[in-house]
């Protein structure tokens, strides 16, 4: 049997990232557009990837059990029974196919394996059928595995979601990320974008927070489509919009955005401030360069006007201070553990750490702290992160408006940020914390802080 190509591709996709330790998008994107594949081929080589990055850490487990020595299995050889194992488990793939491509696969690459391939593909094939091995409902090594998550951060997931929304968000981690976009004022109403992406053949549907975001049921068709290559529309998961919603620029604002990465909510941002009669003075700030040249780029692309940009530290309160004043809003993006957003960076899970977390949540506080500094009285201080930890979230605020400086914080309620729908997504405080969701938006947290005093 020959091997497919489309299992040939994913097996040198899957060989470049192990080799360059890259994260798996890119790296994927770029191959599959220079593959030359069938549509139907690079949809399935996809998949085959994207299976394998997910659940690595689990595959990886089954093939240490079957072998004798697991750090002699070559990296080739582990590549391919990574990839068919993961079409046994997790795609179903029939055990008859499965287990010989893998085992021609193996045949190529070190034929003195292939022996060894074949028995370990045949023992996880004959127990296929009975993945994940027990109740993930009363088991959490059960759910683990069905998941596709490191144990510890099952831990997390149920303990600080709750047992109901936990195993939801835990188990929609294992699917394709969903794709969402923003009407784009700059270009067009939200009307004339829903037509625009109809016409694309994206499927739009209206989504939450506002009237101004859509999911796309036909991905591609998007982000090929007008709306999207013609700027109409603004690439974002829903839940990432509420964050520069809460912010609520308006004309003239000043705006500090912290953290802004690529610009899709520097984006957003002023999309708001033009509904308030034009656009806001906003300073957008990173530590990395290379992110604020795409900003600028993207923004342009947009028909957005240019921010001011700088490189800096946003943890040392006297560089922001010398930006040049106060500010009406200030946005921090706060770097996380990303575990709102696996499904968008799923090598993710089997590459953080658990002291990770909390040395996040210091770094957080920082920013916090240092962003305090620069806001001006009656002013808007906006947390937000794209993770669902507690330690991340509810006790970096609380820790900050417990301290001297965040005393003269209070927090503004986001009811009125978000449609009926999310309701759901706030909590107690008045804050915004969504979990990853089947077909939904991603896990992220927002905050609102109103300076009141001096």
């Amino acid at each position: 049997m020959t091997v497919s190509a489309s299992r040939s591709a994913a097996l040198g996709i899957l060989a470049d990232i192990r080799r360059r330790g890259a994260f798996s998008r890119p790296v994927v994107d770029t191959a599959l557009a220079r593959s030359g594949l069938s549509r139907e081929d690079v949809a399935f080589a996809s998949r085959l990837v994207y299976g394998v990055i997910t659940a690595q850490g689990t595959l990886d487990s089954i093939i240490d059990e079957s072998a004798k020595r697991p750090g002699a299995v070559e990296p080739r050889v582990r590549d391919v029974l990574r990839l068919s194992i993961c079409e046994l488990l997790y795609l179903r793939t029939p055990a008859r196919a499965a287990v010989h491509q893998g085992v021609d696969a193996v045949r190529k690459v070190q034929p003195a394996a292939a022996g060894f391939a074949n028995a370990v593909l045949r023992r996880v094939a004959d127990r296929a059928e009975s993945f994940p091995w027990g109740d993930p409902t009363t088991d959490r090594d059960v759910l683990a595995r069905s998941s596709a998550m490191p144990r510890w951060l099952v831990d997390i997931f149920l303990e600080d979601l709750g047992d109901a929304e936990g195993v939801h968000a835990l188990l929609a981690g294992t699917e394709a990320p969903p794709m969402f976009v923003r009407a784009n004022p700059f270009r067009a109403t939200p009307h004339e974008t829903f037509e625009q992406l109809q016409a694309d053949g994206a499927q739009p549907e209206a989504s939450p927070p506002d009237e101004s975001c859509f999911r796309c049921r036909s991905p591609r068709e998007a982000v090929h489509g007008e709306a999207v290559t013609g700027g109409m529309a603004i690439v974002s998961d829903a839940a990432a919009q509420v964050a520069p919603l809460s912010a609520a620029p308006r004309a003239g604002d000043r705006v500090l955005d912290i953290g802004a990465g690529r610009g899709t909510k520097t984006a957003v941002l002023q999309g708001i401030a033009l509904g308030s009669g034009g656009p806001a003075d906003i300073t957008a700030v990173d530590i990395h360069g290379f992110k604020l040249d795409t900003l600028q780029e993207s923004l342009s692309l947009l028909g957005l006007p240019a921010p001011r940009t700088a490189i800096l530290d946003a943890t040392d309160e006297s560089v922001l201070a010398g930006l040049g004043g106060e500010f009406d809003v200030v946005l921090i993006d706060a770097p996380c553990s990303n575990l709102g957003t696996l499904r968008r960076h799923p090598e993710k899970r089997w590459r953080l750490m658990p002291d990770d977390i909390e040395r996040m949540a210091v770094l957080q506080r920082s920013l916090l702290d240092a962003a305090s500094h620069v806001v001006r009285r009656g002013g808007l201080v906006v947390y937000s992160t794209c993770t669902i930890t507690r330690t991340e979230n509810q006790d970096v605020v609380s820790a900050f408006l417990s301290g001297d400086r965040g005393r003269a914080f209070r927090v503004r309620p986001l009811h009125d940020v978000v449609d009926d729908a999310w309701q759901r997504f706030i909590t107690p405080e008045g804050y915004f914390r969504s979990w990853p969701e089947t077909s939904g938006a991603d896990g992220h947290f927002v905050s609102a802080l109103v300076r009141e005093e001096a």
